[in-house]
C-alpha cells in the first residue's frame, strides 16, 4: 500500500495574525517540523498542501475553504498514485512520531480510514472515487456546514481510534497567539522532563 504524507499548511492564518506555518521552534518552522516528522516514518512521498518555496507542494483549487480544500487538492493530485494520505496540519506543534505510527497500525484494521477521537487530525484518509465525488459537491455546496470534517468523518465512516488521555496535548493546536505561548510552554516543559 502506498501512502503519502501530507502536511496541511495553506490557511490564512487570520487567528494567529501570521503564517502559522513559518512560526519558529527550535529554530525551525512548524512547517520544516511537521515535514521532517513525515519523513521519519518511510512513507512514499511527503507532500505540503499551500505554496512554499523548497518544498513540493500542491496548491489549492478552492481557496478560503478551510482543510478541506487542501485535502481535495492534495486527493486530487495524489489519487492515480497512492492508496491513502496521512494528513497532519502545521499547527499542531506537540505531535510526535508515536501517535502517527499508531494510526497507521490501526490503518491497517481499519482500512476505512482512521482519526484520533475529538482531535481530528492526524488522520488517515483512503484515496478513492468516493472520497474525489464527495470532496467536488462539499466544496460546491454554499453551505458551510457541508464543508465540516466532522461530515467527511461521519460521511465516509472512518473509524475513530482513542487515545491515552496523557497523551491529549499532544494534539493541541496554535491557531492564536495564546495557544502558540501555550503550545511554547508546554514544549519547554516537555523538554525539561524529556518527555518529548
Amino acid at each position: 500500500m502506498k501512502i503519502a504524507g501530507v502536511v496541511l499548511a495553506g490557511g490564512l492564518s487570520s487567528r494567529m495574525g501570521q503564517d502559522k506555518a513559518t512560526l519558529l521552534l527550535q529554530q525551525k518552522t512548524l512547517l520544516t517540523r511537521n515535514v521532517e516528522l513525515l519523513n521519519m516514518l518511510n512513507l512514499n512521498a511527503v507532500l505540503v498542501s499551500g505554496d512554499y518555496t523548497g518544498f513540493q507542494c500542491i496548491q489549492d483549487n478552492y481557496h478560503s475553504l478551510g482543510p478541506l480544500g487542501g485535502i481535495q487538492a492534495s486527493s486530487q493530485v495524489l489519487i492515480d498514485g497512492y492508496d491513502a494520505m496521512l494528513i497532519i496540519p502545521v499547527d499542531m506543534p506537540l505531535l510526535s512520531i508515536k501517535e502517527c505510527e499508531y494510526l497507521l497500525q490501526q490503518f491497517k484494521k481499519y482500512p476505512q480510514g482512521v482519526f484520533y477521537e475529538q482531535v481530528t487530525f492526524p488522520m488517515i484518509l483512503p484515496l478513492s472515487s468516493k472520497l474525489t465525488k464527495y470532496l467536488s459537491e462539499a466544496l460546491a455546496s454554499p453551505h458551510n456546514k457541508q464543508r465540516s470534517l466532522y461530515r467527511l468523518l461521519k460521511t465516509l465512516k472512518l473509524q475513530a481510534i482513542n487515545y491515552q488521555a496523557k497523551s491529549h496535548f499532544r494534539f493541541k493546536n496554535s491557531n492564536t497567539p495564546e495557544e502558540w505561548a501555550d503550545c511554547l510552554t508546554l514544549f519547554n516543559t516537555l523538554q525539561r522532563s524529556k518527555e518529548l
